[in-house]
């Protein structure tokens, strides 16, 4: 199976971080968490029964926030772009085994990008990169936001791995608590203490 790559977003398109959401965070603002997406169960089926339509479906529903969170770890568009295509290569040859938790397969796609994201960061440097910035878009036709904007894009990239990946999976992926848990392949509770700690952090360095 293959996806075409021209339907990616361009650098600087769709790339937006939730800056309004990760603010009211860092002030102590944050809604009780919400239950993960549910994923209907007929779409399950036609994805394990291989539909065409089905599958150029979940690429148009999903692609854009995969090579969002690539790109946010890899910072080049290519290679993204590359391991976008393997995500859903190996979602096709992998579907008989996925497990349904209630959870969308967005859960299980990230996990997987996740994955293809170590190995080929491993494999060409020796070990994962950090948040790359460049990806972090600041919203700088918002007045009185960009400076501010980009001194907590700053902050996010210099989170440690593990904080900088729940910050992100949940604020500039808009993931559940839920899902978030799936992907980083933990528990709710360890999330909800890892977000807390995440956040905690950031406010330190935003306050040097």
């Amino acid at each position: 199976m293959s996806m075409a790559a021209s339907t990616f977003p361009q650098q600087g398109n769709g790339l937006s971080f939730n800056w309004r959401t990760l603010f009211a965070a860092l002030q102590g603002f944050v809604s009780p968490a919400a239950p993960g997406r549910v994923a209907p169960r007929a779409g399950i089926d036609r994805l394990k029964q291989r539909e065409p339509g089905a599958w150029q479906e979940l690429f148009a529903q999903e692609s854009a926030a995969l090579y969002r969170y690539v790109h946010s770890r890899t910072g080049d568009e290519g290679e993204s772009e590359d391991i976008v295509s393997q995500i859903f290569e190996e979602a096709w040859k992998h579907i008989g085994s996925f497990e349904d938790r209630g959870l969308p397969p967005r859960a299980w796609l990230f996990g997987i990008a996740r994955n293809l994201v170590g190995t080929h960061r491993r494999r060409w440097l020796g070990r994962p990169r950090m948040l790359a910035l460049e990806s972090l878009d600041v919203p700088a036709d918002e007045p009185g936001m960009d400076a501010t904007s980009m001194d907590l894009a700053r902050a996010v990239a210099s989170l440690s791995r593990s904080h900088s990946e729940v910050i992100t999976l949940r604020f500039l992926h808009g993931l559940s608590i839920q899902e978030t848990a799936a992907v980083l392949e933990t528990s709710v509770d360890g999330i909800k203490g890892r977000q807390s700690r995440a956040l905690q952090e950031l406010r330190k360095k935003l306050s040097q």
